[in-house]
């Protein structure tokens, strides 16, 4: 019996003669750049990873809950100043579980080193829980237990009083300072190895000698949170006072060779803050300058599970495993008042992002903009061509909706050069970033409607394609600093990450590598004699005496562009996204079988999805060698597997997954991809005809349109951001996408072809045009 060809599931419009799938081969290709990329960031970052030491005696954590940068004045808090002046500092991210962390979450996640919190009534934080003394003398924390059970939903598997029991294995004792130390030094089943002092004021040089880790509870700050000026209410104020009067109090007391660590633990009110992390030791071990840690790789930013290991390390203890974060080291910065500003400037940025994108709807404000104005364009053309309006009337309208559509593609980009402008200095920084990032998308568009590259219709989309690849991949190879406090790029107050690349901006990301990458090939394949090249004088020769040698070019081309991306995207070092690359290779590989007219089968979808699963699980497994605080997430994640908690983790992604379904709109997004899809794959089904032509004249636009739409869909199945990520890879692949059309019907506006986007719906002409290129 002759076997069943496989069945396609795409295919590209006919070819003149086979071709060969020349995509395929870059497989083994991939699969090797993995391994090698793996291998050489495996052993540069293990050999980057600090070693423990033993640089101090005694060290003293002091947490005072809601404390900000803005609170820190020398004519307020003269005591805090002055230790600002001979300590490192950062800016500390303190998010655990929820959008805002509750003092006792707080103390849970410093004393177990992972997420932890505590219930909640009506999303209101509860009381500290209540130390006791055991009938033997023990100290207890009753509440704990109920405590640790609600942590079991989430995935974070606090151990609490990690830090305080390894201390106690390593043969140190723990002296516990008010009821958030007893917090944090208890376990899971509320006992606590720490002695307990119930009062601050109690705590002097003998009692800090005692023992060599003392963790101290002043209280949160009272109050309300301070204005942008920085000024406080008088009740903050008072409070304030008295928190820098017992920080002066423990700093004068502490015994030698001590370190001390001063923290906001927690946020204060509904609003999440960056808040205030210092520390000085011993011998120069901290000083001037800012404080870093391997979790963030932000100089000044540290996040508060890396406070129990940074509480470790001086003494050296060595790290438990469920410690997640790291010890934070000395960086070069500024030191004082300097760095107040520059760590207070920071908590500023963060809130202007967020309420840019949360309370001024930001992303529905760019989504909604562009789709009424460019309604009204159509509405105009469908009504003009009706009226019979001159074709130079029409043609200036097309090239406004192509200048609409490109602005709008071009705002993602212009986001991220916020970064290279003093915003935060601004007297209103959030009118500065939406200033800075519509000012460098009208440049961009510029740009690309005045180039050379104009003259054709695909060119001023490739250009802001190109140049949000360049911005992007150029911002992450150099270190990520345009990354942080960007509208489309990483918040320190979500602490999801703090480099490389977030899954807002890899979906950005995402889209223009693969628009980008379809531009140079498409051309060379067109001059290939693969497709017509648009305006075109003469007839391409057949298909039999194309140019093999260009299409190989064209392949190997976008073999280089893939790997590029992948390694962009994928380097420990760089965008350290890993579940992009799951995502790009699908979309890379579909761009270059539709590209090459090769039929797209099951076989080849499982061949791709495997090729896709093993570069990833190569580029984990190794990762997984490294040092522990050198590991990714795929690195944990495989550690997750050993441990046997990978179901658990997999059920927490799944759930943020579905859990991204949160409102209407969330739910229509599903509805319009699948709509994008009929359209791209076969428009006369609704009555899409402006896409015809533009198939015709960008023979590469339908096969990229099918890439980003895979790439979007495979990127929402693999993160747990779930929705968001097809939602913002729509705000860049459809303006450019609607650029091209509107630049098609512009050149098409004389008459002399239809299809244009006044035709949408149209005439008999226009469908009959339309029927063979949709036709599948």
């Amino acid at each position: 019996m002759t076997p069943r060809p496989a069945r396609p599931l795409l295919s590209a419009p006919a070819p003149r003669t086979p071709a060969r799938p020349v995509p395929l081969a870059l497989v083994p290709v991939l699969l090797l750049l993995a391994v090698l990329l793996a291998v050489v960031c495996g052993g540069t970052a293990a050999s980057a990873a600090p070693a423990a030491d033993s640089d101090a005696d005694h060290v003293v954590f002091v947490g005072v809950p809601g404390l900000l940068w803005s609170d820190i004045t020398p004519e307020g808090t003269p005591n805090l100043a002055a230790l600002t002046g001979r300590s490192s500092s950062a800016a500390l991210s303190v998010r655990t579980v929820e959008k805002t962390t509750c003092p006792t979450d707080g103390w849970l996640t410093v004393g177990s080193g992972a997420r932890s919190t505590a219930k909640r009534t009506d999303g209101a934080c509860g009381p500290l829980p209540a130390p006791a003394m055991a009938a033997d003398g023990t100290l207890t924390v009753p509440d704990l237990p109920r405590i640790a059970d609600h942590n079991d939903k989430y995935s974070y598997d606090p151990q609490f009083g990690s830090a305080a029991s390894a201390a106690v294995r390593a043969g140190m004792c723990v002296t516990a300072v008010g009821p958030g130390a007893a917090v944090a030094t208890a376990d899971a089943d509320g006992r606590s190895p720490a002695g307990y002092l119930a009062d601050p004021a109690a705590l002097d040089r003998a009692a800090m000698t005692r023992c060599a880790l003392t963790v101290v509870d002043l209280g949160a700050v009272a109050g309300a949170e301070p204005g942008a000026d920085g000024s406080g209410t008088p009740g903050r104020l008072d409070r304030m006072r008295a928190v820098d009067a017992a920080v002066g109090r423990i700093a004068a007391e502490l015994p030698p060779r001590a370190e001390l660590v001063v923290a906001g633990i927690a946020d204060d009110g509904a609003t999440p803050h960056l808040r205030v992390l210092l520390a000085s030791g011993p011998d120069g071990r901290f000083g001037s300058g800012l404080l870093t840690s391997t979790s963030t790789r932000y100089d000044g930013m540290a996040q508060l599970t890396d406070i129990a290991p940074s509480l470790l390390a001086p003494l050296g203890v060595a790290k438990p495993d469920k410690l997640v974060g790291a010890a934070v080291t000395r960086t070069g910065g500024p030191t004082g008042p300097a760095a107040v500003a520059e760590l207070d400037r920071l908590d500023i940025g963060a809130q202007a992002a967020r309420t840019v994108r949360e309370e001024y709807q930001f992303y529905t404000w760019l989504t909604l903009v562009p789709i009424l104005l460019f309604a009204c364009g159509i509405a105009g053309a469908v009504r003009m061509r009706r009226r019979g309006a001159e074709a130079a009337t029409r043609r200036r309208l097309y090239r406004g909706l192509q200048g609409v559509a490109i602005a709008a593609g071009s705002v993602p980009a212009a986001t991220f050069l916020v970064g290279l402008f003093p915003w935060t200095e601004a007297g209103n920084p959030e009118a500065a970033t939406i200033g800075i990032s519509l000012a460098g998308a009208a440049v961009l568009t510029a740009l690309a409607l005045a180039g050379p590259w104009r003259r054709h219709p695909y060119g001023p989309a490739g250009f802001v394609a190109a140049a949000t690849f360049v911005i992007l991949a150029g911002d992450v190879v150099t270190g990520s600093h345009l990354q942080m406090n960007t509208l489309f790029g990483l918040s320190p107050l979500v602490a999801g990450r703090f480099y490389g690349f977030g899954n807002v901006a890899w979906s950005v990301y995402g889209m223009a590598v693969l628009l980008a990458a379809a531009w140079p090939v498409g051309h060379l394949l067109a001059k290939a004699g693969r497709r017509p090249e648009p305006g075109a004088a003469t007839t391409p020769a057949p298909a039999a005496d194309a140019d093999a040698s260009g299409r190989r070019t064209a392949m190997i081309v976008l073999g280089v562009c893939a790997l590029v991306a992948i390694v962009v995207d994928g380097w420990p070092a760089f965008g350290s996204d890993f579940g992009g690359v799951l995502a790009l290779v699908p979309g890379f590989a579909v761009l270059g079988l539709l590209l090459t007219g090769t039929r797209i089968s099951w076989a080849k979808v499982g061949l791709v999805a495997l090729t896709a699963v093993v570069v990833v699980g190569v580029i984990a497994v190794l990762d997984w060698m490294r040092p522990d605080e050198s590991r990714s997430h795929l690195g944990r994640f495989v550690q997750d597997v050993v441990d046997g908690e990978a179901g658990t983790v997999l059920r927490r992604k799944i759930m943020d997954n579905l859990g991204s379904f949160d409102n209407v709109v969330s739910f229509l997004i599903p509805v319009l991809m699948a709509l994008l899809l009929v359209a791209v794959l076969a428009p006369p089904r609704l009555r899409a005809t402006a896409l015809p032509p533009a198939y015709a004249r960008v023979p590469w636009l339908r096969p990229v349109l099918i890439s980003c739409w895979v790439t979007a869909v495979v990127g929402y199945a693999v993160n747990d951001s779930g929705i968001q990520i097809p939602s913002i890879a729509l705000l860049i692949a459809v303006p450019l996408g609607a650029a091209v059309l509107a630049s098609v019907a512009a050149e098409d506006a004389s008459g002399t072809r239809a299809g244009g986007l006044g035709d949408i719906g149209g005439g008999a002409a226009s469908r009959a045009q339309a029927e063979p290129h949709g036709a599948e």
